[in-house]
């Protein structure tokens, strides 16, 4: 019960803030989180892309491609419950809209490695200060997480969504870092 309270409650104040201070805050999330990209020579990034209310991801995705980093996002197979990483090389031609109204890479985007990423930019609606997140509850990305130790797991998310906790189940996945438009906060 105090999971899908904070999560209805968190998700109500991230789209109660206006279009326009959502893009200036995902501005300023996105930029600090490519300064820390580069300076940490990451190579091969996952990346949510953004939908609805969420930390905006398109100038982010925009960024690493220009940067020459291996980007790939995640396809959601819905018949297995588990994320597929797809590499995007061209956002202008890779991307197609999902049954659920995201976007995500097309068939035609080659699956990506698991064993070669390095970092997974991971959604959330709510994140606590333990790196603990709650998504839309479908377990995707903890799974997800799960199967990729190696790789280092980032959450993106307004001030407004980091909360004081999150009730974390067993089986979730903490991220290392989260970036706001404010700070940047290390587990």
């Amino acid at each position: 019960m105090e999971r899908e309270r904070v999560r209805a409650e968190t998700l109500r104040q991230r789209e109660g803030l206006v279009p326009e201070v959502r893009a200036v805050f995902s501005r300023q999330i996105v930029d600090s989180v490519m300064r820390w990209i580069e300076s940490e020579s990451f190579d091969a990034v996952m990346l949510y892309l953004s939908m609805r209310s969420e930390v905006e991801t398109d100038d982010l995705l925009e960024k690493l491609l220009h940067a020459g980093k291996h980007i790939c996002a995640p396809v959601v197979d819905t018949d297995q419950n588990r994320l597929i990483p797809r590499r995007i090389q061209d956002a202008e031609t890779a991307l197609v809209r999902h049954r659920y109204g995201m976007l995500e890479p097309n068939p035609a985007c080659p699956i990506f490695p698991i064993s070669q990423l390095q970092l997974i930019v991971v959604p959330g609606i709510a994140f606590d200060c333990k790196g603990y997140r709650l998504g839309y509850g479908k377990g995707f990305y903890d799974r997800f997480l799960a199967i990729c130790p190696h790789a280092i797991p980032i959450g993106l998310a307004y001030q407004i969504q980091v909360v004081e906790d999150t009730f974390p189940h067993v089986w979730d996945v903490p991220v290392k870092h989260i970036f706001t438009e404010t700070s940047r906060i290390d587990i």
